[in-house]
């Protein structure tokens, strides 16, 4: 099996007996267990088939949700020290309403945005290296959300008093996150980590399209902090989880 395969089913089956040991409600011991059986056993029978590339598409959403049926107290602590260092940086900022409507464009593309680096890999002729991407981009996402079950805070956006302006776009991207989300945060920030992650490898094989991917993730990076989707500190550490993957995977 490729690295990442590994990776895989060992993160289901850590906080699938994780669950066990937990003192969480049945329902969702249950929705965890599950989560990890099936994302196990679609990686066993299909790993060899041709769609073994296109799997992690599955593998890691089942992840977030995985992770995201554990519950804990929040740390409330950590909370307000985030807070804190992002209200010094944010102090008199103003992002001009064009600029912010990219970044909020931005951040509701990452969704798909997994998916057409792949697809971008493929349509330059570096298909072969689709093992190598997902090797860079899975463990930087994993990471962030293996986190959860041990640390939980609130994003900034469902406290704070001063928002960014309510356009449609914005609504559309708390639309999604109300529907789609754990609705909390996830420390570091995986659609940070997975982004820049996508951009780097794409870099390494066809620059012209890593070129487009990064500027869409700094994009990313930017309105996850302004739009207050966010801390500061889970965007910093988020890209830097982004870039020693990449590092660590070097083009063979």
């Amino acid at each position: 099996m490729r690295f990442y395969e590994w990776l895989t089913l060992g993160y289901y089956l850590l906080f699938a007996a994780l669950a066990w040991k937990r003192p969480i409600a049945a329902r969702r011991r249950y929705l965890i267990t599950g989560a990890a059986a099936a994302g196990s056993l679609i990686l066993l029978l299909f790993r060899s088939s041709a769609l073994q590339d296109w799997l992690p598409l599955a593998f890691i959403p089942l992840a977030y949700w995985q992770t995201g049926y554990f519950v804990l107290p929040l740390s409330e602590r950590v909370q307000t020290a985030l807070h804190s260092l992002d209200q010094k940086f944010l102090r008199g900022v103003r992002v001009n309403p064009s600029v912010s409507f990219w970044l909020e464009l931005a951040y509701l593309c990452v969704y798909p945005l997994v998916p057409l680096g792949l697809i971008a890999l493929f349509a330059s002729g570096n298909g072969r290296y689709a093992g190598e991407f997902w090797n860079v981009v899975i463990p930087p996402a994993y990471l962030c959300y293996a986190t959860f079950p041990f640390l939980q805070t609130l994003p900034p956006r469902s406290f704070e008093k001063h928002l960014p302006e309510q356009t449609k776009i914005r609504t559309a991207n708390l639309f999604v996150l109300r529907h789609v989300s754990i609705q909390a945060n996830t420390f570091p920030s995986g659609h940070v980590a997975a982004s820049l992650a996508i951009a780097l490898e794409l870099l390494r094989h066809t620059p012209a399209f890593g070129a487009a991917f990064l500027i869409v993730a700094i994009a990313i990076a930017s309105g996850a902090f302004l739009g207050r989707y966010h801390y500061g500190l889970d965007v910093l550490i988020g890209a830097a989880l982004a870039v020693i993957s990449f590092l660590a995977n070097p083009n063979p």
